[in-house]
């Protein structure tokens, strides 16, 4: 009876021994380099993710975007490598083919800091935990061509913010104080300095009404006299 016992147990350890070695064997080895990044959105209201991109890219970071499709495709040579070498080659054709997924390779999260509580000493401690509210993929290709349209008005505001059709309503302090500071308090057509900024006017070089944009390249400062005279003009 032991005798059974013993034999059985030996059995089972073999075939899941045995078991082991196929799932190492057959287990899928392919793994796709995703590109994760976080937007931090805490304390802001209904976030556009497009818009957050467009800031993501204006600061120089398609540079980062390019790095990691370069290396997801040397990830991809090193994999069809792999293939060649492996003697279950369609099988393993399937399991590339199936983790491949270039339409979403690069993964934005919106991230939301939220305080929690935690007892330490009988004394209530608070902590922050961010947690992904929402999340966006898109693939290479829709960043490089989002870069390009971003890249043709020179990197100075977002899509969204260079289409609107309320571009008064795109300046905003922190940009006012950006051109005054640019322009250093003066005016660009008489010269006069105005370190109090009592008569001093951002004005649009190309009107909002012909077309112009709410961006620095299109802001500069004037005077009161030299805006009036423009307005007569």
């Amino acid at each position: 009876m032991y005798d059974n016992i013993e034999y059985i147990i030996i059995l089972l350890g073999v075939v899941l021994i045995i078991f082991f070695i196929l799932y190492l064997i057959f287990k899928n080895p392919f793994k796709y380099p995703y590109f994760n990044y976080y937007f931090d959105i805490s304390g802001k209201r209904n976030p556009d993710a497009k818009n957050l991109l467009d800031n993501f890219l204006n600061q120089g970071n398609f540079i980062i975007i390019k790095e990691h499709n370069e290396k997801i495709e040397q990830w991809k040579i090193e994999c069809k490598k792999k293939i060649e070498q492996s003697k279950i080659k369609k099988y393993r054709t399937k399991q590339y083919q199936k983790v491949l997924n270039d339409k979403e390779a690069y993964i934005f999260y919106l991230t939301r800091n939220q305080t929690r509580y935690k007892q330490k000493n009988y004394i209530r401690m608070s902590y922050k935990v961010a947690v992904t509210e929402s999340y966006f993929s898109c693939s290479y290709d829709y960043l490089f061509n989002r870069n390009e349209r971003l890249k043709a008005i020179n990197y100075e505001c977002t899509l969204k913010e260079y289409n609107s059709n309320n571009q008064r309503k795109l300046m905003t302090k922190e940009l006012r104080k950006e051109i005054i500071n640019r322009d250093n308090y003066t005016c660009q057509l008489c010269g006069k300095y105005m370190p109090d900024e009592v008569g001093l006017h951002v004005d649009h070089i190309i009107p909002i009404s012909k077309g112009g944009k709410t961006i620095p390249s299109n802001l500069q400062v004037l005077c009161s006299k030299c805006n009036g005279n423009k307005s007569n003009k």
